[in-house]
Parts: structure tokens; sequence; C-alpha cells
């Protein structure tokens, strides 16, 4: 059996990122991954935010910087802008996560691969993790093992939901109507109930696709089928590289930690709820992780009084913006393609493309919202549409009322 102050499972960047900042201040940590190979098999986009880029210290490719967004409405028509602005950027994720993973031991983390923890006992002074063919006894746990993590469950600490997705890269067809720096995204609830469709270029004539299904339907891999099958000037001759997926969970449980274990990354739902992207989110938890983990190994206390600090300082930064943005995702929800085809033909002129291009943020989206609504220009139309649909404006500016929210709006005082 191996002895550490934590062990960490889960090699992902949030897991690595943790691990590097508690291994920098001198303790002992070993990473625990379930896969031979970092970063295999492939369960993200690589489209990360600016900031994210940064966050991360990627020093690898950057295969294009994407400029603009379409998005495709329920009924076909298309809202879309294109500026100078960067609003992402698409990485090799593959080559992130092991860059992320080599820093990690760089600063004295140890790594081991192809150990699946299939079992935990508390041994007073600590934990013991069984994985195959080894044993690690830490003093503390950080359990960064995704959206279907082993120690949520054994916490009883569940995300609110877990959509499914269905993804691949493809080459793209020669007549494709693809844009190497432009965001596809596409709605209907037949192919992306209660989620979306994307198409992101991932450069040399390549794409990233798929689909989520939020809501009762087809199977995740059907609606990929049905999405090629709906837009053949996207996908007609693309040719299919390789399958990917996965799960995306949304909404945090109601905390991530307890005695001698914090959760981190997708198993604590740290995602932003409009997108379903976490590595910004995840890598910022898991300063704010390892932090609270050093001051437990420095005070020898790992007791959930003492972990609740991790939640409370992420609460401190993000909980506001997560809360709007589980808000809009129940609106969002609550569109049925009828509606969002409404919305989309509502803002698709000069003025709101504009507007749009201007405050539209990937890593807060619910920013750009809260600007739509303090213009003051939207009609009562708009605002009934809203109302009808759960109320949605009086939570989303924190307004007890929804109709008093409903009058200050109309009043341009937001």
């Amino acid at each position: 059996m191996q002895h550490c102050d934590v062990a960490v499972v889960g090699a992902g960047p949030a897991g690595c990122s943790a691990a590097r900042l508690i291994a920098a201040a001198g303790f002992r940590v070993i990473i625990l991954e379930e896969h031979n190979h970092i970063g295999e098999p492939l369960q993200c986009s690589g489209l990360i935010s600016p900031r994210t880029l940064e966050l991360s210290g990627y020093q690898g490719e950057l295969r294009h910087a994407l400029h603009g967004f379409n998005l495709h409405s329920p009924a076909g028509h298309t809202l879309g802008f294109q500026t100078n602005k960067t609003y992402a950027v698409a990485v090799d994720r593959v080559a992130l996560d092991r860059q992320l993973a080599d820093a990690a031991r760089a600063a004295g983390a140890e790594l081991i691969t192809g150990a699946r923890v299939g079992r935990l006992q508390y041994a007073g002074d600590g934990i013991i993790l069984h994985a195959a063919g080894t044993a690690v006894k830490a003093r503390l746990v950080i359990a960064a093992d995704g959206a279907r993590s082993y120690f949520a469950r054994r916490l009883g600490l569940r995300p609110r939901e877990i959509i499914p997705l269905a993804a691949a890269e493809i080459e793209l067809g020669p007549g494709s109507r693809a844009r190497e720096d432009v965001i596809e995204l596409f709605l209907g609830r037949d192919f992306a109930p209660g989620w979306f469709g994307w198409l992101f270029p991932a450069g040399k004539g390549r794409a990233r696709i798929g689909v989520g299904v939020g809501l009762k339907g087809p199977s995740p891999r059907r609606c990929l089928d049905m999405l090629l099958k709906r837009y053949p000037e996207y996908f007609r001759e693309a040719k299919l590289l390789r399958y990917t997926g996965g799960c995306v969970p949304i909404g945090p449980p109601p905390r991530f930690y307890g005695e001698r274990v914090m959760l981190l990354g997708d198993a604590a739902a740290q995602v932003k709820p409009i997108s379903g992207g976490g590595l910004y989110l995840g890598l910022h938890a898991a300063r704010h992780c390892a932090r609270t983990a050093i001051r437990a190994l420095e005070q020898k206390d790992f007791s959930a009084a003492v972990l609740a600090g991790y939640q409370e300082a992420w609460e401190k930064e993000f909980g506001a913006a997560l809360r709007s943005d589980l808000v809009l995702r129940e609106l969002f929800l609550s569109l049925n393609d009828t509606k969002a085809d409404y919305l989309t033909r509502f803002f698709d002129n000069s003025f709101w493309r504009q507007f749009i291009a201007r405050y539209a943020d990937i890593d807060y989206p619910s920013f750009l919202v809260k600007k739509i609504l303090g213009t003051g220009l939207l009609p009562r139309k708009f605002f009934q549409l809203a109302l009808d649909l759960g109320g949605f404006i009086g939570r989303i500016v924190n307004k007890d009322r929804s109709r008093q929210a409903l009058s200050a709006l109309e009043a341009g005082e937001y």
C-alpha cells in the first residue's frame, strides 16, 4: 500500500491543476487515473474561451480563433454575426490535458494510470482507495472523477440532471457551408431535445459536431444522425473520423465535500448550465479546492466543517452567476420550437446583432441576458412570453416578484 497526503482521483484538467498546487506546497500527492492514456478517450470539443486559455497556461497549437456564431432556429431561420472579437479558440484538447498532467508531475505529484478506483474504506486517520493493482491510503481525497462520480454517489451528492451527448469528429465535405472561424449552433426539439446541436471548426478541414439530449427523446446517436440529415448544406459528403461522446452534469449538488473528501470539476457539476463547458469553472474550482486542502493539511483537520471553506470560496466567486445561468436553463427548457423560432427572429436585426456581438461571453452567458433586459427596449409581448415561461425575469434580476421586475424593466430602471 502506498501512503500520501492527498489522493486525486481523475487526471483531467481540474484534478491535475489541484494536484500541482498541493504538490508545489510540499505535500505528497498521488493522482489515480482510470484510463491508460491522459486525455483519452476524447470527451470534449476543445473549444475554450480566451480566459480559459490564459488560465490553463496551454502552450500547444492554437488551431483557430473563432469570431462569430450562427444560431439556427428550429424553423430554419439563422441569427448570425461575425466580428473581430475572439469569442473562443480551438485547441488540441488531448495535448492540453497532457500538459497539465506533466505540470503536476513536475511539481512533485505521482501519476498512476490504469487505476480505476473500485472501492474505498475509511481507516481512522485516512481513506484507503482500492484501484486495479494498487491500494493508496490518503489523508484527504479529491474526487475529480467525472460526471458519474463514484465518490459523489457514495456521498449521496448528485447534480440536478445529466445530459448525455453524442459527438464525432468529421472531415467536412468539399461543398460544406461551414466556416473556419464561426461556431454553428442548431436548435430543434426533435434532434436535440432540451439541449442543442453544434459544429465547431477543428482545423485542416475538420470539425467537431454533436448533440445533447436534455429531455426525453431518441437516443443521442440517433439524434446525431438526425442533425446530419437536417442540415445537408453543412454535412453533405462529410467523412466520419471517430465518434466521441460523454455527458454533461448540470446544477451542482447542495454541497461538494464530506469528511476527508472534496468533489471537483464535473464530479461537483462545476459546469456552465447553458453551454455545458466545464474547463473554465473547473480550473477556478481547482484553485479553491487546493487552498482548502493545504489549509486542512496544515491544521491536520479534515472534517466537513473545515472542507466547507472550499464551497464557501467557490460560491462567493461563481454562485450568483451560476444561479442566473440555471434560471436561463429553466427558460430554455420551457421553449418549444415555435417560441424558440420567435426569439431567434426577434433578435435578427442590425441593432440586436451588434448588441449581442458586443456583450456575448461564453463564460458568463447571463451577463448578455441582463444587458438585454436592461435596455428597456423589449416589447411587452416579449416580457409576457418570459413571464408565461415561469417568471424567469424576476429571478434572473434577483427580484422577489416577477411582475415588479417587469414594470421596472419596461421603465428602463434595471
